[in-house]
């Protein structure tokens, strides 16, 4: 059973704290979402998410780096945190019993974070390998310049990172006042799952936040400059990788289930239209698919595909082809049964363990205000018709694709 406790005296005044009993479950897993992310950063404080999200582990007031890390690995846990474009998070998946332990760590860390000035400058440079490691892989290239062509000049074509020249530029009372900022109660959410005492949870977090209240919620603006028609990087690599790219629905358009089923249709599978002609019939590529995502405002709908480079120029064909047949004729019933059929699948496949279900409630939480119960979940994929996806799948794909390509000869 899933409770949901909200502050007492208005949104302003505590975190939610949201948690799912698992009664036979031999692990509690905890998380906190934080409702800011890489497209609430001012240009100039590019990566500043994600450069905290490293910071808060090196320490605080109470606790070393070390003592953190100690702690976890001596209960066989496991401890960690991520930066996207709308939120941040920070888990910990512990043996059940040790919930207390688990949250007071994470509160800890969360709420008075040591952020010394040594360890601002040791971080800043374990970001710049992680962007220089993110520049060598092509995946990452590809993707990366296609959401700069989608969301040109707008934060959501940016690096969750940061750029080498904003992580260099932040300095120590940037972050600090970050920090402060927004890490504070009304933008926080958590989520537990497992071995849960939900009354204990909640009045831990209370005491633990009861001095950061205030604040307020990232004022976020929809992009209104149209997508650019390509972006292209010439560099020497065994394969040539190409990513196309669509603006697809926001997060809370009510035709989003849709969208999602006829894009699992079109590239989310094995048995994909994708996947079974550009692998299994012509063997264009070892990886092809396509996804989905959305935003406050906007969203977006991708494919991905690599091949040799002298097979480029077949590929984007195919992938073409593909796509207008989609977007032109629509799918099967028997294609939307299966997608649907194994859209529900997943779910079941989602509720095997403690983390995946805390994931589930702190995201839905944060992002929706609400979670979404598994029964209502289910019943709206079950009312979502042929017309429905194929009508969304033609508004979506029908315009001229933003493509990103990386390789040699291209």
């Amino acid at each position: 059973m899933v409770e949901l406790s909200l502050p007492e005296n208005g949104p302003l005044t505590g975190p939610s704290v949201v948690s799912e009993l698992m009664p036979d479950a031999h692990s509690v897993s905890v998380g906190v979402w934080v409702a800011v992310g890489g497209r609430d950063e001012d240009p100039s404080m590019s990566g500043a998410s994600h450069f905290l999200e490293h910071l808060l582990f090196k320490g605080t007031e109470r606790r070393t780096a070390r003592a953190i890390a100690e702690l976890v690995d001596s209960s066989g846990g496991e401890m960690n945190a991520f930066t996207s474009k709308e939120y941040t998070a920070y888990y910990a998946r512990v043996p059940a019993g040790g919930q207390e332990m688990a949250t007071s760590l994470l509160v800890d860390v969360l709420r008075e974070p040591a952020l010394r000035a040594a360890d601002v400058e040791t971080e800043r440079q374990v970001i710049l390998e992680e962007i220089h490691l993110q520049a060598d892989d092509p995946d990452d290239v590809v993707f990366g310049l296609l959401y700069e062509a989608l969301f040109p000049e707008h934060p959501l074509g940016r690096e969750v990172l940061g750029t080498e020249s904003s992580v260099a530029a932040i300095d120590r009372d940037d972050i600090v006042g970050f920090h402060d900022h927004w890490y504070r109660a009304p933008n926080l959410v958590v989520a537990a799952a497992g071995a849960v005492d939900h009354d204990a949870l909640v009045a831990q977090v209370a005491e633990a936040f009861s001095g950061r209240t205030g604040g307020a919620a990232p004022v976020r603006v929809a992009p209104v400059t149209e997508p650019v028609a390509a972006e292209r990087l010439t560099r020497p690599t065994e394969a040539t990788h190409v990513a196309w790219g669509w603006r697809g629905l926001r997060r809370d358009d009510p035709r989003r289930h849709a969208l999602a089923l006829g894009i699992h249709v079109l590239g989310g599978g094995l048995s994909s239209r994708l996947f079974q002609t550009v692998r299994e019939e012509r063997g264009l590529a070892y990886s092809v698919f396509s996804s989905m995502a959305g935003y406050t405002g906007a969203g977006v709908v991708s494919v991905y595909a690599g091949t040799a480079p002298e097979r480029a120029d077949e590929l984007q064909k195919v992938v073409a082809g593909q796509v207008a047949e989609v977007a032109c004729n629509g799918i099967t019933a028997a294609e939307l049964a299966i997608a649907r059929d194994g859209f529900e699948g997943s779910i079941l496949l989602g509720l095997e363990d403690s983390g995946s279900r805390m994931f589930r409630l702190g995201t839905s939480q944060s992002l929706l205000g609400r979670v979404v119960p598994l029964d209502e979940y289910v019943e709206t994929l079950r009312a979502v018709t042929l017309e429905d996806v194929n009508a969304v799948l033609a508004e979506v794909l029908s315009p001229d694709p933003a493509v990103a390509i990386v390789g040699s000869g291209t």
